[in-house]
């Protein structure tokens, strides 16, 4: 197996490291991690340089290497994990979802679920729709961040979103009192009212005392922009 060298890493980041930037995205993240203090563009700069020369052949390699980021303490190494998954999804698979799973519930906070549910686990169930069942059971979960997931995992599966799904799983989530997941019913159903606009509208009709303001609000909000006020009377 290739030796990704995360020292490497470690030494470019330290060698940019920017104490006031990381205290304000601190603050940003309430404190729940600590950052070298590395803005976006320059981050995956150094990453790149890191990165030249070096590849994932395999499942097993891209779970090893994102495994080996995500224990380190800056927030940064997650999000180098979190874009090499992006880049080298295709090798994900059911095998992949029980550790996805513990990503989630591992240093969770919306800035590493999000990208982890509609681009890890959203990867496995467009690729895999038998997995879907295993989102069934996810909604139901103890663990917030874990429903989340399951709300957001079909957000880049545009047409082909199982609206049924999509739906039923609002259903269920609308009566809770999380802002996390008011937003996420708010934000995949705001992406799925670019495919079936109509559809999104009549649910927020039909649901409109038992969802909240900020899941209406969020569903609606592309329509709105678009013009579209006079078919939306709530």
């Amino acid at each position: 197996m290739m030796n990704f060298k995360i020292n490497e890493l470690t030494h470019l980041f330290t060698q940019n490291t920017h104490n006031k930037n990381a205290t304000h995205m601190a603050q940003y993240m309430k404190g729940h991690f600590q950052f070298f203090g590395i803005k976006s563009p320059l981050r995956k700069e150094l990453q790149r340089l890191w990165w030249q020369g070096k590849s994932v052949k395999s499942e097993s390699e891209l779970v090893t290497l994102i495994s080996a980021l995500w224990e380190l303490e800056k927030r940064e190494y997650q999000y180098v994990a979190l874009d090499l998954g992006k880049r080298f999804k295709k090798y994900l698979s059911p095998v992949s979802i029980l550790f996805i799973q513990k990503l989630i519930t591992t240093k969770s906070w919306w800035d590493t679920v999000d990208a982890l549910a509609s681009h890890f686990v959203g990867a496995v169930v467009y690729n895999y729709p038998e997995t879907g069942k295993i989102m069934d059971e996810w909604i139901d979960h103890e663990n917030m961040w874990i429903r989340r997931a399951a709300l957001l995992h079909q957000l880049n599966f545009k047409e082909k979103t199982d609206s049924n799904r999509l739906f039923h799983y609002c259903e269920k989530q609308m009566h809770e009192s999380e802002f996390f997941i008011r937003k996420a019913i708010g934000w995949t159903l705001r992406q799925y009212s670019y495919i079936d606009p109509k559809s999104v509208i009549q649910f927020v009709k039909d649901h409109e005392s038992e969802l909240s303001t900020l899941s209406k609000t969020e569903a609606l909000k592309a329509l709105k922009r678009k013009g579209l006020n006079q078919i939306i009377h709530l």
